[in-house]
């Protein structure tokens, strides 16, 4: 069989186009097949398990002497939602100038600008002082690990960490709105009070007259849950945190 020559013309482009249809194709397969991986690994969001809350030892470490971190605190987003935020809590005995003047002047021990943004837990006054811009923002009540019960909270001094939400803790209670501080023995958080689950499903909290009083926790810092929700509200992680050591003056 004989061709002319526009007809292997025709046919040779015929071919050509063939090939580079199919080329487009597997292309496409290729990008489409990849892009339906990609969507399929979902990105695992953290959920916490149980966590169970132990006794530590030693709780002076932060005054050991050893150097302190240089903290770089993280850029803090904007609150999750636009609803106000609560009025400050009452104070407490403590004028407030006299408050802020003690608490810039931990901040500057600890190499941090007194006129920034920084939590003091102080667990002799068993009280969390929030300052902001070098004014202060709230005095919230809390209760902290009880030595005598063989919990503790250790002094401390680093950044907030990240936000855990509710979980459960030893012995199945739950809390809400907690943010992970560090680990030594057990997780260390702050949190609202703990909890269980009546009948009605209702929350039933436990050590409400512990705030503001006595230290009273397995070692985490306890809010009340009004304060946990305005503490997570506005947003603390990667905020400076000083954890000062509890001398058992009262």
């Amino acid at each position: 069989m004989s061709f002319d020559r526009s007809t292997l013309l025709a046919l040779g482009l015929g071919l050509l186009v063939g090939i580079m249809a199919l080329t487009a194709w597997g292309v496409s397969l290729f990008a489409d097949g990849d892009a339906f991986a990609i969507t399929a690994r979902a990105t695992p969001t953290k959920t916490p398990g149980v966590v169970a809350l132990s006794a530590t030892t030693g709780s002076t470490d932060a005054f050991s002497g050893a150097p302190l971190p240089t903290l770089t605190p993280t850029p803090t987003p904007a609150p999750p939602s636009g609803a106000p935020a609560p009025a400050p809590s009452a104070d407490k005995e403590a004028p407030q100038d006299e408050r802020l003047l003690r608490s810039r002047a931990i901040a500057a021990e600890y190499g941090l600008n007194p006129a920034g943004d920084y939590i003091i837990v102080d667990q002799d006054a068993q009280e969390m002082i929030i300052v902001s811009g070098g004014d202060l923002m709230r005095v919230l009540p809390v209760t902290t690990g009880d030595p005598a019960q063989g919990w503790e909270t250790p002094a401390w001094f680093g950044l907030v960490g990240e936000y855990w939400g509710a979980f459960q803790g030893a012995g199945g209670v739950m809390a809400d709105d907690g943010w992970w501080l560090f680990q030594r023995g057990g997780n260390f958080l702050i949190h609202g009070l703990p909890y269980e689950l009546d009948a009605a499903g209702e929350k039933q909290y436990f050590g409400w007259h512990d705030l503001g009083a006595a230290p009273a926790s397995h070692g985490c810092i306890r809010l009340s849950p009004e304060d946990a929700r305005w503490f997570s509200q506005w947003n603390p992680e990667g905020r400076p945190i000083i954890i000062l050591p509890f001398s058992d003056r009262h």
